[in-house]
């Protein structure tokens, strides 16, 4: 197994004003081998808070590489952000 770099090594990938959002990024990198930690930060009011997605620095190349593949559907978005399978259309359980 390889190791991971040092938190200090890694690097401010995308922001998000949804903390699902930021989840479902990070799910998508992770599914593209490439390691994805977020995090919240207080925006200047220390009211609102952004969350923050970071990727190992020698990692940053590949994210960009992920996110340009085709998009993701609602579906898959989803299904990063809550685990659920969606309900197959006609079934009723």
């Amino acid at each position: 197994m390889t190791d991971i770099e040092p938190i200090s090594d890694w690097v401010l990938f995308r922001s998000c004003a949804e903390e699902s959002a930021a989840l479902a990024l990070c799910g998508q990198l992770k599914s593209g081998n490439c390691p994805a930690k977020h995090e919240a930060r207080a925006i200047a009011n220390a009211i609102d808070a952004e969350y923050c997605v970071f990727v190992p620095r020698s990692l940053e190349h590949r994210a960009r590489w992920v996110m340009a593949q085709l998009p993701v559907s609602d579906t898959e978005l989803e299904f990063l952000a809550t685990g659920k399978l969606p309900i197959p259309p006609g079934d009723t359980d």
